[in-house]
């Protein structure tokens, strides 16, 4: 799909009462002042920066039409603020607090969009991120998102959370792999996506148990399925920092006896703006216990190229956006050409996700992507159904009924 657009956004000086009551008016003038040319001094010529009358800075970036491209920007923000300012030769540290949203770039409503920008950086003010992006979701109350929240606590106690899994097949031959475990909430009426609930969950705690339980439930399908299959699972950057999750990767592995290799962890490029040191050494700790590790949505966010020669992972997702389009666009053609032959100039796996065609499919291959995943195999599927499909069921005794079909075509 095409990436096109701007982002419109709402930047603040954060903590900016503190700063007040602590260096007093005169000095605090200094520092709005120098809050101001350094973030005129990120704003690109054709973007706009304007002051608006509460002290907050209305910013336009144009061309900025996606997440990863926002995620690249604002890594370069926060480099800027990163160098402390000094006051009568002491260090203050300046910080941006951000809300965006994406806009069109024809016929903006710029109220609307605003409007939608504010409640992005309130989201932001009360998270651990320097910014955030406007999603439809942000717009619930807070106690309706209570509610959700109290829900979701619910549905995994009783067993409506479950794990869908989607093939992840052989680019040349076509012969499954593994899958990618996917979440799906069932209600008594009606299949809830991810998409629907994931972001709240990831804003409060259920999104640890939620995750703990997605990476017990894939690693004890594991234990059924033949020792040549994995399972990938997704983890939110966030939960990366807490070390609870080495110990629950490990424990489950020893109490089902699965081999570590066969659990691949799924992480985002978003994993490398926040704080990138702390995060190289989290995933090198997983990946010592034997794990794999995935970079997800590789192409759409990634800080600096720098990281990619320390990064500890063992395989690269090239993102959906450039899969669909690589046959229309020779740009989106080139990305993929060049990330494969990256990955693999690193020891990388590479896999394509978001393969809807079999020319696409023929042509990944044809370029050495190494694994493909995508809805010309199948959707995600609810465990009885893919394990019957891919044979993978097993009879009363325990053994499988049927051997994994060596070919889904």
């Amino acid at each position: 799909m095409p990436r096109r657009g701007n982002m419109i956004g709402l930047v603040e000086l954060a903590d900016a009462d503190t700063l007040r009551d602590r260096h007093g008016h005169a000095s605090f003038q200094e520092l709005k002042e120098v809050f101001r040319k350094r973030l005129q001094g990120w704003v690109r010529a054709k973007d706009e920066c304007n002051q608006l009358e509460d002290g907050r800075y209305y910013v336009e970036l144009k061309g900025v039409g996606s997440r990863g491209e926002l995620e690249l920007a604002t890594a370069k923000l926060q480099r800027i603020f990163q160098e402390p300012h000094y006051q009568f030769g002491r260090p203050v540290r300046l910080e941006f607090t951000a809300g965006f949203t994406q806009v069109s770039g024809v016929d903006i409503n710029r109220k609307s969009a605003m409007h939608e920008a504010g409640v992005a950086l309130r989201q932001a003010r009360s998270s651990s991120r320097p910014y955030d992006l406007y999603q439809p979701q942000q717009e619930m109350d807070p106690d309706a998102e209570r509610k959700l929240v109290r829900k979701l606590e619910n549905a995994l106690e009783v067993g409506e959370l479950q794990l869908h899994y989607q093939p992840k097949v052989h680019a040349k031959y076509h012969s499954l792999m593994g899958a990618e475990a996917l979440l799906r909430w069932h209600t008594s009426d009606k299949l809830i996506g991810p998409n629907k609930f994931i972001q709240i969950a990831e804003r409060h705690e259920v999104i640890t148990h939620i995750t703990w339980f997605a990476i017990k439930s894939a690693v004890a399908r594991l234990a059924r399925w033949p020792e040549e299959l994995s399972i990938a699972v997704n983890v939110a950057p966030n939960l990366l920092l807490n070390d609870q999750i080495l110990s629950v990767v490990h424990d489950a592995l020893d109490i089902y006896g699965v081999t570590p290799g066969r659990l691949t962890i799924e992480v985002t490029e978003r994993v490398m703006i926040d704080d990138p040191q702390v995060m190289l050494q989290q995933l090198g700790r997983l990946r010592k216990l034997g794990v794999k590790i995935s970079l997800d949505d590789f192409g759409t966010g990634f800080s600096s190229l720098s990281y990619f020669r320390d990064l500890p992972v063992d395989e690269i997702k090239i993102d959906k956006s450039f899969v669909s389009m690589m046959v229309e666009s020779e740009k989106d053609l080139a990305i993929v050409k060049a990330v494969i032959g990256l990955a693999h100039n690193f020891s990388m796996r590479v896999v394509a996700e978001g393969v809807e065609t079999m020319d696409i499919a023929r042509q990944l291959s044809d370029l050495g992507c190494d694994v493909l995943q995508g809805y010309v195999f199948d959707k995600p599927l609810p465990v009885e159904v893919f394990e019957l499909d891919y044979g993978l069921a097993r009879d009363a005794s325990g053994r499988l009924r049927s051997k994994p079909p060596s070919s889904l075509n």
